[in-house]
C-alpha cells in the first residue's frame, strides 16, 4: 500500500488504533452514558476514568491550571512589577510565525491592560534569523534603552545573547516552550512548561499558552480575553490539543466572536469564516497559514498589529494585503517543491536530504521540507543561501520516530544559530560547514534506529460501511473535538469499495475528486494530492481511509469524505488472482461441445452424477471428493451445504474452474417464513379434521405457496408439533419448548438458502471474495 507523492512511493501501514470488542464497547457507553461510537473511540485514546472522561468530553475555564505552578511565574511577574514601579522600559521579543505573533500580541494586550507601553519586536525572518539575535538586543539596549525584555517563544536557547543583556544590567524574563539547551540562560525569570523539577501540568504548552499564562497570572479572569489568542497560537504551533491546551482551544474558539479582537474578524470576513460555527479546522487551515505567510514573504510585524489594532480600517487593510501574500507564498512553495525534484533523486540512497539553492524565497523553506518529508519518510533541510550574510539559512523538518531537534544539536558547534524541537528546526550556517556537517548527518538515522526506508505507520478509528454515515454521525465524532495533535480527528475506514467518477481538480491538477461506492450506496470524497495514485488503482476495489466531514454550497450540507489514503484491498487483490482461475457460468447454456472441452466435470449430488454418466460425454465426470488437481474443470451443480464446495475449494488447484452450479428446482430454494409457519400451526391446531391430502386447499385458503406449506408440516412433525392420528394430523402434546433449528429439515432448508444467496445471488467479484477464503492457490 502506498501513498504517491510526486514520483516517489511511501509505503504505508494502516492499523486499528486499538480493537476493544463489541461487548467492552457497550459497557463502556452504559457505564459512562455514551454512545457506542464515542465509546469506541475513548477506549481507543485509553480513556478508563469517569472524571478524565467527563473532563476531556466537557472541557471548561475550570480545567485551567494555576498560572503560579509555571517555573518562575513568581520571579516573572517580581521582576515586571519592580520595572513597572519605576517606570521602567519594556520591550517583547517575539517570533515571525503564527504562535509567535499571537504570542507577542498576548503579552502586548496584557502589559497595556496593566497600564504599560510596551515596544514589540517581532525579529524579520530574512534579516534576524531564527531566535534571539545578538546585533538586535543591542539596538534596544542602546537606541531605545530598555529596562526589560521579555521574550515569547522563544529565548531559552539564547544564554550568550541574554548574558549581554545581563551585563548591561537589562533584566530579563524568558517565556518559552521550545526544547530545552543543556544549559539554561541566566535570566531574571525562565517561565517554561518543561524545567527538570517543576515540570507543569500541561508540559506542551505552545508559546502563545505560555503568554496567555502569564496574562492569567496578572489578569485572573481577564485574561479570558486573549484565549482566542492563545487558541490561534495552540493550533497553529501543532503543540498536544490534551490536558490545558485543550481548555484553551475550546474556550477561544466559543470567545472568538465575543472578544472581539477586530484582526480576527476581518480575516474571518474575507475567508467567509462564521465564527459562530469556527472550529480548529478553521484555524489550522485558514488563519494560522495567513498569520504565518505574513512572516514568510513580509515582516510579521503587521501580523501582531491586525491582532492588536483598535483600529478597523487598518485591520481591512492589513487582511487584505495578507490575501495577496498568502497567495504568492503558495506560487513560490509548488514552484521550490518542484524544482527540489532533481536533488531528492540525487540523494535517492542518504537518509536525511539536505536541499539547497540560492532562489529559493527564505519564508518558504520549512513549508516545502514538511512537503517533501510527506513525499520520502525522510529528514529534510531546506536551505537558501544568503549571498549579504556569506551563510546559508534554512529550515529542516522530519517524520515522526526521528528526532531532528537532537541530531542536528549534536553538531551545535557548527551552526552559527540554532533552535526547534523534535520535528523542526531552524538555523543557519556557513558553507565550509554545511560541508562538514552532511555527510555527519547520514549517521543520525541509525542512532536513532530510524530506517526512512519502513512503512509509514498510521492509525485509523473505526471500521464502517458507507451505509452507517449520516449528520448524526459527524455529531458524535465531535464530542472529541477540539481535534489536534495527541488527539487527531477520528479516520474511519471502508473497505471493499470501489472509487468511480475520477477527476484531477487544484491549480495543478493534483487533487483527486472521486465517489466511493459498494452495492448500494455511495458518498463524495476529495483526496488532496491523491489524483496519480487514483489513476493507478482504477477498476480495483479499495480500502479507503478518511475523515467525514459535511459540504456546504449554497446553504445546501452534504456528507463527504476527506481522504487521506487508499488501498487496493487484500480481497481485490485476492479476487484479482482468482478470476485468472475462477470462470463465471451461471447463466450459460451448456452444449455438449463445450462441456467436452473440460478435463472433468464435477459433481455434488449422486444424481447428476448418474444422469451425466448416461449421457456418454467424452469427458470425465466425476464427485467433488475426487482429485483434479492441475484439471480444468467444470462444476455441473451445486451442493446443498456450502462446506462441501468449501472442501472441494481447500483440496483441488486446478488450472480453471467454471462454475455453471445447475439445480433442478425451478424458483431456487424456498425461504421459510416465521409468520406463515405460525400462522398455519394456528390453523391445525383450531381445525381438528384435517389429513395430508387436504393441505393444497389449505395453501389455497392461507395464500401460502403449496411447497412451503409441504415443509412447514415436516417441520411440524419433526418438532413434535403436531402427529398423525388415524390419517388425521392433530395437535400433539408438546413437553418442552422447541427450536426451529432442531429440525434437520428446517436446517437442511437454511444450509440451502446460505448456497443460493453466496453461489448463485451474489455477483462474481463477491463469490470470488468467498472462495478467496478457502481457496487452495495461493
Amino acid at each position: 500500500m502506498y501513498k504517491l507523492v510526486g514520483d516517489v512511493l511511501v509505503s504505508i501501514k494502516w492499523t486499528k488504533r486499538d480493537s476493544p470488542t463489541k461487548e467492552q464497547i457497550s459497557a463502556f457507553a452504559q457505564e459512562n452514558n455514551l454512545s457506542n461510537i464515542v465509546a469506541e473511540l475513548m477506549l481507543e485514546r485509553g480513556f478508563s476514568d469517569p472524571i478524565q472522561i467527563q473532563e476531556f468530553l466537557h472541557p471548561d475555564v475550570s480545567g485551567l491550571q494555576d498560572p503560579f505552578a509555571l517555573h518562575d511565574m513568581d520571579k516573572a511577574l517580581e521582576t515586571l512589577d519592580e520595572v513597572m514601579q519605576r517606570e521602567g522600559k519594556i520591550a517583547i521579543y517575539g517570533d515571525y510565525d503564527a504562535d509567535g505573533v499571537t504570542s507577542a500580541s498576548i503579552m502586548k494586550l496584557t502589559l497595556k491592560k496593566m497600564g504599560a507601553d510596551p515596544i514589540v519586536f517581532i525579529p524579520n525572518r530574512f534579516k534576524d534569523g531564527y531566535g534571539p539575535n545578538l546585533d538586535e538586543y543591542k539596538k534596544l539596549v542602546e537606541e531605545k534603552h530598555i529596562d526589560l525584555l521579555i521574550t515569547v517563544d522563544n529565548g531559552v536557547s539564547g544564554k550568550d545573547q541574554i548574558k549581554y543583556l545581563k551585563d548591561n544590567d537589562v533584566k530579563v524574563i524568558v517565556t518559552d516552550h521550545h526544547d530545552l539547551p543543556d544549559e539554561l540562560p541566566d535570566a531574571d525569570a525562565v517561565v517554561h512548561p518543561r524545567i527538570p523539577g517543576s515540570e507543569y501540568p500541561c508540559p506542551y504548552l505552545s508559546g502563545a499558552g505560555v503568554a496567555f499564562k502569564v496574562a492569567d497570572a496578572l489578569l485572573g479572569d481577564d485574561a479570558l480575553e486573549f484565549v482566542d489568542l492563545a487558541a490561534i497560537g495552540t493550533v497553529a504551533d501543532s503543540v498536544a490539543v490534551l490536558g490545558e491546551n485543550r481548555v484553551i482551544v475550546s474556550e477561544g474558539l466559543k470567545r472568538m466572536k465575543a472578544n472581539g479582537h477586530l484582526g480576527i474578524l476581518a480575516l474571518a470576513d474575507k475567508c467567509n469564516i462564521d465564527l459562530g460555527k469556527i472550529s480548529e479546522d478553521e484555524i489550522a487551515f485558514t488563519i494560522a497559514p495567513r498569520l504565518n505567510a505574513i512572516g514568510r514573504l513580509d515582516d510579521a510585524t503587521s501580523a501582531m498589529e491586525l491582532l492588536t489594532t483598535s483600529d478597523a480600517t487598518l485591520a481591512k487593510d492589513i487582511v487584505d494585503e495578507t490575501e495577496d501574500i498568502n497567495a504568492k507564498r503558495q506560487e513560490l512553495v509548488l514552484e521550490a517543491y518542484n524544482d527540489s525534484q532533481d536533488q531528492i533523486e540525487e540523494q535517492a540512497e542518504n537518509g536525511v536530504l539536505v536541499l539547497t539553492s540560492d532562489k529559493w524565497h527564505q519564508g518558504i523553506l520549512g513549508i516545502v521540507a514538511s512537503r517533501v518529508v510527506e513525499q520520502t519518510h525522510k529528514p529534510t533541510m531546506v536551505l537558501r543561501y544568503d549571498p549579504d550574510a556569506e551563510m546559508y539559512k534554512g529550515s529542516g523538518r522530519s517524520p515522526e520516530g526521528f528526532n531532528l531537534f537532537d541530531a542536528l544539536n549534536a553538531h551545535n558547534q557548527l551552526f552559527a544559530g540554532f533552535g526547534g524541537h523534535a520535528q523542526a528546526c531552524g538555523f543557519s550556517i556557513e558553507e565550509p560547514q554545511l560541508n562538514q556537517l552532511i555527510p555527519e548527518l547520514q549517521e543520525e538515522p541509525a542512532k536513532q534506529d530510524f530506517d526512512p526506508q519502513s512503512a509509514v505507520e498510521k492509525n485509523y478509528d473505526l471500521d464502517m460501511d458507507i451505509s452507517q454515515f449520516s449528520f448524526d454521525l459527524i455529531t458524535q465524532i465531535d464530542q472529541l473535538a477540539p481535534f489536534g495533535m495527541n488527539n487527531p480527528k477520528p479516520i474511519i475506514k471502508v473497505s471493499n469499495v470501489s472509487l468511480t467518477n475520477n477527476k484531477a481538480v487544484g491549480k495543478d491538477q493534483s487533487h483527486l475528486k472521486t465517489t466511493i461506492a459498494d452495492r448500494s450506496h455511495q458518498i463524495p470524497a476529495i483526496g488532496f494530492r491523491l489524483f496519480a495514485k487514483g489513476q493507478s488503482i482504477q477498476n480495483s476495489l479499495c480500502n479507503v481511509y478518511g475523515q467525514l466531514n459535511i459540504n456546504e454550497w449554497r446553504g445546501k450540507k452534504t456528507l463527504q469524505m476527506m481522504l487521506s489514503d487508499f488501498e487496493v484491498s487484500p480481497e481485490a487483490q485476492a479476487i484479482d488472482q482468482l478470476q485468472s482461475i475462477y470462470i463465471d457460468y451461471r447463466n450459460k447454456q451448456l452444449t455438449k461441445p463445450l462441456m467436452e472441452r473440460f478435463d472433468s466435470i464435477v459433481c455434488f449430488n449422486q444424481a447428476y452424477f448418474d444422469m451425466l454418466n448416461r449421457h456418454n460425454l467424452n469427458v470425465k465426470v466425476i464427485m467433488y471428493t475426487d482429485n483434479c488437481d492441475g484439471e480444468n474443470v467444470l462444476i455441473y451443480d451445486r451442493p446443498h451445504d456450502l462446506k462441501f464446495f468449501q472442501e472441494f475449494l481447500a483440496n483441488n488447484k486446478t488450472a480453471h474452474t467454471a462454475l455453471y452450479l445447475h439445480t433442478s428446482l425451478t424458483s431456487g430454494y424456498l425461504r421459510p417464513d416465521v409468520v406463515g409457519m405460525k400462522q398455519f400451526l394456528k390453523y391445525l391446531y383450531s381445525h381438528e379434521n384435517l389429513q395430508v391430502s387436504d393441505m393444497p386447499t389449505v395453501a389455497q385458503y392461507l395464500k401460502i405457496d403449496k411447497n412451503d406449506i409441504d415443509f412447514y408440516l415436516n417441520v411440524f412433525f419433526e418438532l413434535n408439533f403436531v402427529k398423525m392420528v388415524n390419517g388425521f394430523v392433530k395437535r400433539a402434546e408438546v413437553s418442552q419448548q422447541r427450536e426451529l433449528i432442531e429440525s434437520p429439515t428446517y436446517m437442511k432448508r437454511l444450509q440451502r438458502n446460505d448456497v443460493e444467496k453466496i453461489l448463485i445471488e451474489s455477483n462474481f467479484d463477491s463469490l470470488l471474495n468467498w472462495i478467496s477464503e478457502y481457496d487452495c492457490h495461493n
